[in-house]
């Protein structure tokens, strides 16, 4: 179902409003990726609980978007790989409809599977997401867009879900800009082709290097395994590698693990 809302088809509740209200407010306090995600996990769940989130910041295209940084809890970044073109451009569906329509999109796979191409289908099936609420944001005098999508979001869809992401959406949009433009900042220095990759994301590459498992270099850094996995899998994704080993040999090739 393509869910293109009107504002005055959908109201939110007294008690959806004033959660709007604080979950927006909250958001201004967030300044790094970390946080962000930490958004998503606890504030955002009161007004829109969802298992699986991604995000990120790109260029648009026709029918698809060249992703420059990503964020993700709990959504399967092989899925992101499957649906990476060899050029490195990132399209799906529900993302080409977006790309064209520049509004919110809702999926419900048990229920529109049988209209979609069988081989995204089957990507869809095999990491079980069920389910995907999508939109983004494009900047007026570029092509440069953030996007999200949230999966397995319990319930069943409804038009409520895509006027919610059309509530939120331009401040998620305002605060990952924000983070992702204190990265940048602090990757002028980095070495070149390796600027899209974040300082905690080469920190985590360095630890691999040097033979640390997950668990390892998550009590090093003071963070949460599946952070420290997460960070991998990105870094996977800009390097468009495979593996692990693969990225840390990539990012050799960049002098990206030289010692500062």
């Amino acid at each position: 179902m393509s869910a293109i809302m009107d504002a005055t088809e959908t109201r939110l509740s007294k008690q959806q409003h004033s959660l709007y209200i604080a979950i927006v407010e909250s958001l201004l306090t967030v300044t790094t990726p970390e946080q962000f995600l930490q958004w998503t996990r606890r504030e955002l769940q009161n007004l829109f609980p969802h298992e699986m989130f991604v995000g990120g910041v790109g260029h648009i295209k026709i029918d698809s978007i060249k992703v420059q940084q990503i964020l993700c809890d709990g959504f399967p970044m092989d899925y992101v790989r499957a649906i990476q073109r060899p050029d490195g451009d990132v399209s799906s569906p529900i993302m080409a409809r977006w790309c064209k329509e520049q509004k919110p999109q809702l999926f419900e796979a048990a229920v529109e599977g049988a209209n979609y191409p069988e081989p995204w289908m089957a990507i869809v099936q095999k990491y079980d997401l069920r389910n995907i609420a999508a939109h983004g944001m494009r900047d007026l005098d570029s092509n440069v867009s953030t996007y999200f999508n949230f999966s397995r979001i319990p319930g069943k869809l409804t038009p409520t879900h895509a006027y919610l992401l059309t509530l939120l959406v331009p401040h998620m949009h305002v605060a990952l800009v924000k983070v992702l433009t204190q990265i940048r900042a602090s990757d002028r220095t980095a070495p070149q082709g390796s600027q899209h990759i974040s300082p905690r994301e080469r920190e985590i590459l360095k630890w691999i290097q040097s033979g640390k498992t997950s668990g390892e270099i998550a009590q090093i850094l003071n963070i949460t395994e599946k952070t420290v996995r997460n960070h991998v899998q990105h870094a996977l994704v800009k390097l468009r590698v495979k593996n692990r080993a693969q990225a840390v040999d990539k990012a050799k090739s960049l002098n990206m693990l030289e010692a500062k």
